[in-house]
């Protein structure tokens, strides 16, 4: 019998949480952690769950090298100095999106794809699996994305604190980028002034012919979601985690109860949550396995690359700056 893969971590926050769940659930054995210097979370987190080793310094605890594996899940801030420490130790790292909040920060390290993850979780979910699928199965699409990131007025700074675009929108650019095998921006339409920025819509296109809009709905009042159409057909993620495909229409005619004629899309087959996703954070189990099977030296086609996070980010700036 083999021993079990050693897994440590940087960070002790809710995400941190979720990635040990899945980690132990993957197969690892969870061995040490460590936070910020003084954190006073990091203990109450070693207890929790049974981690035998804390270290003070996240420094130490990379270059230490006593682990298999490492998750990167500090603040967005402290991660590029701890993954370039990691990147020397040379062993398989999974970082959390979007590593940094300026793409130029990636360029120098996109070359050290081999060893390094991104946790972009929402490419091992069923039903994304399932949009892929659909994609690959025929010709160009026309794909609509739409992300009512939930941004703030910042009173101090007299304008709109957009940070959540860069931090958690580039999950949905990721997506599109992930489906259709990559993206090239074509145009980029922003709502408001530099200052007083509102939203926006980027228009992309990939190599295979199909189209991409999204549409930053800032504050909408609605769920992310991506509808794919070709040919009669729709493949929709209503929110991201659900998948429906729908062919053809349906008419139904007007009656003393709703005199209007009703044209109603088909709906042929669901895509719900994989089981774990419900007993986990979605995609989480599944991309620790991804992080183990790196490990082995078998690195997933699924996993988000340095590289797949820069072309994120260059969505993100388009809107913003």
């Amino acid at each position: 019998m083999t021993n079990p893969l050693r897994l440590a971590i940087v960070g002790s926050g809710e995400i941190a949480n979720f990635h040990v769940a899945a980690a132990k659930s993957a197969g690892f054995d969870v061995v040490g952690v460590a936070a910020r210097k003084n954190s006073q979370t990091v203990n109450a987190f070693a207890q929790t769950h049974a981690i035998q080793k804390v270290w003070s310094d996240p420094t130490e605890l990379v270059a230490s090298g006593e682990w298999d594996a490492l998750i990167l899940a500090a603040s967005t801030e402290a991660i590029i100095p701890l993954l370039k420490q990691a990147l020397e130790v040379g062993k398989p790292v999974l970082v959390e999106k979007p590593i940094s909040t300026s793409s130029s920060e990636l360029v120098p390290l996109i070359c050290y794809e081999k060893n390094v993850m991104v946790g972009f979780n929402r490419r091992f979910y069923a039903p994304v699996q399932a949009a892929k699928r659909f994609i690959q199965s025929g010709g160009p699409c026309s794909i609509h994305l739409q992300l009512p990131e939930s941004v703030s007025y910042d009173a101090n700074s007299n304008a709109w604190d957009t940070k959540f675009v860069r931090l958690n929108s580039v999950h949905g650019f990721d997506l599109a980028n992930f489906l259709t095998g990559g993206l090239t921006i074509e145009s980029t339409i922003r709502v408001g002034s530099t200052e007083d920025r509102r939203g926006g819509v980027v228009v992309m296109s990939s190599s295979r012919g199909d189209i991409c809009t999204i549409s930053a709905n800032w504050n909408a009042p609605a769920n992310f979601a991506m509808t794919i159409d070709r040919d009669g057909e729709r493949f929709e993620l209503r929110p991201l985690e659900f998948g429906t495909r729908y062919q053809g229409m349906q008419v139904v005619e007007p009656t003393n109860e709703i005199p209007i004629r009703r044209y109603l899309p088909k709906e042929v087959e669901q895509f719900p949550p994989d089981q774990r996703s419900l007993e986990f954070k979605p995609g989480f189990v599944a991309q620790c396995e991804a992080l183990a099977a790196l490990v082995r030296g078998n690195r997933s086609d699924i996993a988000a690359s340095i590289k797949d996070a820069y072309q994120a980010l260059l969505v993100a700036e388009a809107l913003l700056d």
